[in-house]
């Protein structure tokens, strides 16, 4: 029961990002104000969070807030791809922009979107943003409310990999693993997921991370799923383990 109210609360979260509106108008009547904008987004915060608490208080600790997973989810080390400015966020709530120091607080709005608003150090009010996913599943994009201006940012050190390297090269072909699901991995990037009922199209990366570890990642409508993998030395074989988990997935190529 306790996985079931979970799945729900997170299930709930995807939902509001991905059916939420695109209206940027701000509060009721057409005002376009920072303060209508702060009201709304703290009144849909408050009902979702207080949704959470209540089931929480039933099946104990093994729920977190929805705007505390936003906020751990954020968390991390960031450079923007348009002007490289450096983000770090903890999930304190703190953080600094090229160093200078900012406090930031994840949340909802009225229109279901899942937002951050930012405060450099002095600023009373800040900017609120609207938090997507980007088509890799790695970078996570913040677009203002009140204007056109988008911050895209992907984990600093993160390096994409050309399918043409060698290092990734060997993923490329059609896969099964012992469930008897396979994988197409296409030289451009995109890959379909099949099993004897259904196909699932989505895109895959490989990468690697600033610690040296490559990494590849499976994006799909509602998700991704991203693994460490080791190929044999004819790239017949290729195992793969979730980072932090400790089952080794086999797959074979057909």
């Amino acid at each position: 029961m306790k996985k079931k109210i979970i799945a729900l609360i997170l299930a709930t979260m995807f939902c509001m990002t991905a059916c939420g509106g695109n209206d940027k108008t701000g509060g009721p009547n057409g005002q376009d104000s920072a303060a209508a904008e702060e009201e709304n987004s703290s009144s849909a915060t408050e009902e979702v969070d207080q949704m959470a608490s209540e089931i929480k208080e039933k099946v104990g600790d093994s729920v977190s807030l929805p705007s505390e997973s936003v906020t751990k989810a954020v968390s991390g080390t960031w450079r923007d791809q348009g002007n490289s400015d450096l983000y770090v966020l903890s999930e304190d709530g703190t953080g600094t922009k090229n160093g200078k120091a900012l406090t930031f607080e994840c949340g909802f709005d009225d229109d279901n979107n899942i937002t951050i608003r930012l405060a450099m150090d002095g600023e009373t009010e800040g900017k609120t943003y609207v938090i997507s996913t980007d088509d890799t599943g790695y970078g996570i994009n913040f677009t203002a409310l009140d204007s056109d201006e988008t911050i895209a940012l992907l984990p600093e050190g993160l390096k994409f990999l050309d399918l043409t390297d060698d290092r990734a090269a060997g993923v490329i072909g059609e896969w099964a693993d012992a469930n008897g699901n396979t994988y197409r991995l296409e030289d451009n990037h995109d890959m379909v997921i099949s099993d004897t009922k259904t196909e699932t199209e989505g895109v895959f990366n490989v990468v690697e991370n600033a610690n040296g570890t490559l990494l590849l990642k499976l994006k799909v409508p509602g998700g991704s799923l991203e693994f460490t993998y080791q190929l044999n030395e004819d790239h017949t074989e290729m195992d793969l383990q979730s980072p932090g988990d400790d089952t080794v997935h086999h797959w074979t190529k057909q």
